[in-house]
């Protein structure tokens, strides 16, 4: 009974801030559970999303609210439940409002016949709602998926064994994108799917 208490009064301390003037999102604190790695364009990405949507955001993350991940995610379907995962345990914090998980894995598409970089970004609400969006696909070589899969390693580490570039989106785009660039359409994407934002 208490902890159904608690869990009410959470709920309703969440709609207070998130949806405080007939229906439009002014206001939301963020909890991001994701790799320590890449941390900062990450928040940067959700910031920049959430201020194009006219929400006030404050991201929450430190270095012990994220998950130890030594081993490269494979395919579409264990990087969604990883990231929903992520989302699920970032709306477990304090005075969170908006849980957010982001991952990265190496999907094939059969139809191409090529291996992709591609990031998941999952979000949760207080109120149930969830949606999960992808970012597009980067190319990658057979030959470094292989290296991945036979050493056991992620795919940084085979882009900084090669060319000292730990970021395999800036590796693989030739610097010609970000990991920012990447993330923030797919987080607009996110977030309108659940109406947060400012209303017309």
């Amino acid at each position: 009974m208490f902890l159904e208490t608690i869990h009410a009064i959470a709920q309703m301390r969440a709609s207070r801030i998130l949806f405080a003037r007939s229906g439009t999102v002014i206001a939301m604190t963020i909890g991001l559970y994701t790799s320590k790695h890449y941390s900062i364009p990450k928040k940067e990405a959700i910031e920049e999303a959430a201020q194009k949507l006219g929400i006030d955001v404050k991201t929450f993350f430190d270095d012990s609210f994220n998950p130890s991940l030594t081993k490269q995610a494979f395919g579409f379907e264990e990087l969604l439940g990883r990231t929903k995962k992520f989302a699920a345990e970032a709306l477990r914090q304090d005075d969170v409002d908006v849980g957010i998980g982001i991952e990265n894995s190496l999907s094939f598409i059969f139809s191409a016949n090529e291996w992709y970089y591609v990031i998941c970004i999952a979000v949760k609400t207080r109120e149930g709602g969830e949606t999960a969006t992808f970012t597009p696909g980067i190319g990658i070589p057979q030959s470094m998926v292989k290296e991945v899969q036979e050493k056991a390693v992620k795919i940084d580490a085979v882009t900084q064994r090669i060319a000292g570039e730990d970021d395999p989106v800036a590796y693989f785009s030739q610097k010609t994108l970000t990991r920012k660039d990447l993330m923030v359409p797919a987080l607009l994407l996110a977030f309108a799917n659940l109406g947060l934002g400012r209303k017309s």
